[in-house]
């Protein structure tokens, strides 16, 4: 399999991680979606990240969708999302949690860095970084992840602890030592698990 995008990507990184986690070999195709846009194309016309080519040559973008399709295809104890019911309803939601976290991040990103300075929409801003930081709150005030006295992490614990750490690469200012103690110290334990550390930010 090859994994397209670069790893200071949220949705790249998290999808790399899973497939260390589920013991999937893969190359790496290092592309930027604004460096790299000739190459892109020819992969992927519609310039998204992350793709995930099989390999039959099928591809699969979406990192919700190719993290799905992979865990169908280990075996049931090596799965990072429940089957079924209400613990599989709860890791949904914490993605989906942390995933808008880390949309709203990402938005703060483009409206302050990429946008020239002229035309930055404060009150956009505004409402984006109070989104933000209203979700990783949510995320905080979650109990503690069983993956920290030993567990086995699960896509929650994967999708948290990457999504914090792009925040606080990018965003350092908006988030101070003991901002989120919670998710700082999954983040941590995550960050120290070899399947994170192959897979730095970049």
């Amino acid at each position: 399999m090859k994994l397209v995008g670069l790893f200071d990507s949220l949705y790249v990184r998290r999808v790399a991680v899973s497939l260390r986690l589920y013991g999937f070999e893969f190359e790496h195709v290092a592309l930027s979606v604004f460096r790299h846009q000739d190459e892109m194309r020819k992969i992927n016309p519609l310039l998204k990240v992350p793709m995930l080519i099989l390999d039959s040559g099928e591809k699969l973008m979406e990192s919700s969708f190719i993290l799905d399709y992979l865990d169908g295809e280990v075996a049931p104890e090596k799965r990072l999302m429940p089957s079924a019911g209400p613990e599989r309803r709860k890791v949904q939601q914490q993605c989906a949690t942390a995933l808008l976290a880390g949309e709203k991040t990402v938005q703060i990103v483009y409206e302050t860095t990429l946008r020239p300075k002229e035309f930055c929409y404060t009150p956009w801003v505004t409402r984006c970084t109070e989104q933000m930081h209203t979700a990783f709150g949510m995320l905080d005030a979650l109990p503690p992840s069983p993956a920290l006295s030993g567990a086995p992490l699960t896509q929650a614990d994967v999708t948290s602890a990457v999504v914090m750490r792009f925040a606080q690469f990018v965003l350092p200012t908006e988030f101070p030592t003991g901002r989120y103690p919670q998710l700082e110290r999954l983040s941590a334990h995550c960050e120290a698990l070899p399947a994170f550390a192959q897979t730095p930010l970049e």
